[in-house]
C-alpha cells in the first residue's frame, strides 16, 4: 500500500490524483492509522524536494554565469578593438583618396598694385604671359619698359603693372597693366588716347604684338581690352574705307562682347550678306563699338554702312532692301540668334538716290530711322 501511494506521489499526474484522492477521503473519512499513513507520505515528499533542492550547487551555478559573462564581454572587446582597427584604416584611406584627387592649393607667387592706382589708370589692358609668375614678378620693371616701348608712348606718360596672376595649377601668367599720366591728378592728353586706342585695337585685332623679350617673357598672347574713356572700336571685318555712292546706313545692338563676335567673323558677314541682299557693284562695311572701352564686356553696337562703287543706283532694289529691312527685330537682321543672341535698337536709313559720302564719317554718326 505504501509503495503504491509512493509511485502516486511522484508519477507526473501525481497533483491530480492527490486532488482525486483528497475527494474521496472527503467522502470516506479514514481511520487514525491511515491518516497517519498519508501524513507520513506528505512529509517523505517533502524531505524528498528538499534534497534535490540542496543537490543543486549554487557555486557552480555562479562560476557557470561568471565564465559566461567573461567571455561574453572579451569577445565584445574584441569586436570593439576590431571596429575600432577598421574605421581608423578607412579614415585614413579615405584622406588619402582626398588629398590625391584634390591637393592642396600652393600659395602662388604674385603681384598686386595699391587700389589707388587702379583707380587711377582709366586705360587698362591684359594679355597673356606663358611662364610661370615666379618668374615674371622678378623682371616686372624691364617688362613695364618693353610695354611702354612697344605702345610708342609719349614721355608724359608711363606704363605700369597692376597684377601678375597664375591661375591655380596653369603655367602662364596674365598679365594687367595700365597707362598712367607721369603728373599725379592729371589726365592723359587727347592725342595719347588717340594713338593709344590705335594700338590697342591693333593688337586685339592680332595685326600687331607686343614686343617683349622673347628670351625673359616668351610670346604674349590674348591681348584685351579692360578699361578705355570714350569707348573702344573696332573693324573686325578689317575692310578698307570705301568711297561711292551711300546706299543704307544701320546700326543695332548685341548683347555679346567685341571678344566673343571677334571669333565669329566669318559667320557675321556671311549672314549681314544675306540680309543685305548686295548687288555685284555694292559693298558693305561694319564697325564694331563697346562704349564702355572693353573688349571682354557686353554690349556691343553694330554701325553698317552699304555704299554703291558705281556712280549710279538701282532705285527699286533700294527700296525693296528697306521693306525687308523693317521686319527687324523680328528677323532678327539676318542674324543667328543662337549664336549673336538677340538683335535689339535696330535702326536704317536709306538713301534711295544714293549721296556721296566717306563711310569712315558715316560710321563715326548713329543712323536715326
Amino acid at each position: 500500500m505504501t509503495s503504491i501511494r509512493e509511485e502516486m506521489m511522484f508519477h507526473p499526474f501525481a497533483s491530480s490524483t492527490q486532488r482525486w484522492l483528497n475527494q474521496l477521503l472527503s467522502l470516506f473519512p479514514l481511520s487514525k492509522n491511515t491518516l497517519a499513513m498519508v501524513n507520513q507520505l506528505k512529509e517523505k515528499k517533502e524531505q524528498v524536494q528538499q534534497q534535490q533542492q540542496q543537490n543543486l550547487d549554487p557555486e557552480a551555478e555562479s562560476s557557470r554565469f561568471f565564465f559566461c559573462g567573461s567571455f561574453c564581454s572579451a569577445l565584445s572587446r574584441l569586436f570593439s578593438l576590431t571596429c575600432v582597427i577598421f574605421l581608423v584604416l578607412s579614415f585614413a584611406t579615405l584622406l588619402s583618396a582626398i588629398f590625391w584627387l584634390f591637393p592642396p592649393r600652393r600659395s602662388l607667387p604674385r603681384h598686386h598694385a595699391d587700389d589707388i592706382v587702379h583707380l587711377n589708370a582709366s586705360v587698362q589692358a591684359c594679355f597673356r604671359l606663358h611662364k610661370p609668375a615666379s618668374k615674371v614678378i622678378s623682371h616686372r620693371g624691364k617688362l613695364e619698359k618693353d610695354i611702354f616701348s612697344s605702345l610708342d608712348l609719349r614721355n608724359h606718360t608711363k606704363v605700369t603693372v597692376l597684377s601678375l596672376h597664375q591661375p591655380g595649377a596653369s603655367n602662364f601668367t596674365e598679365v594687367k597693366f595700365g597707362v598712367l599720366p607721369v603728373l599725379t591728378n592729371h589726365t592723359l592728353r587727347k592725342d595719347s588716347l588717340t594713338s593709344l586706342r590705335s594700338s590697342f585695337v591693333n593688337l586685339f585685332a592680332q595685326r600687331s604684338s607686343l614686343n617683349l623679350n622673347k628670351s625673359t617673357f616668351g610670346k604674349p598672347t590674348s591681348f584685351q581690352v579692360l578699361k578705355f574713356p570714350g569707348g573702344i572700336t573696332v573693324d573686325p571685318l578689317g575692310l578698307e574705307p570705301v568711297s561711292g555712292l551711300l546706299t543704307l546706313v544701320f546700326s543695332f545692338t548685341l548683347d555679346v562682347s567685341l571678344s566673343e563676335i571677334q571669333h565669329k567673323v566669318d559667320l557675321l558677314k556671311n549672314q549681314l550678306e544675306l540680309v543685305l541682299h548686295l548687288e555685284m557693284f555694292e559693298s558693305f562695311r561694319v564697325v564694331l563699338t563697346n562704349h564702355k572701352g572693353s573688349t571682354v564686356s557686353p554690349p556691343v553696337t553694330v554701325r553698317g554702312c552699304v555704299v554703291s562703287t558705281t556712280m549710279t543706283t538701282v532705285e527699286s532694289h533700294i527700296q525693296q532692301r528697306s521693306n525687308n529691312l523693317a521686319q527687324p527685330p523680328a528677323k532678327n537682321f539676318g542674324l543667328d540668334n543662337s549664336v549673336f543672341g538677340e538683335v535689339r535698337n535696330v535702326t536704317f536709313t536709306a538713301y534711295p538716290e544714293g549721296t556721296v559720302l566717306d563711310s569712315d564719317s558715316v560710321l563715326a554718326l548713329t543712323p536715326s530711322s
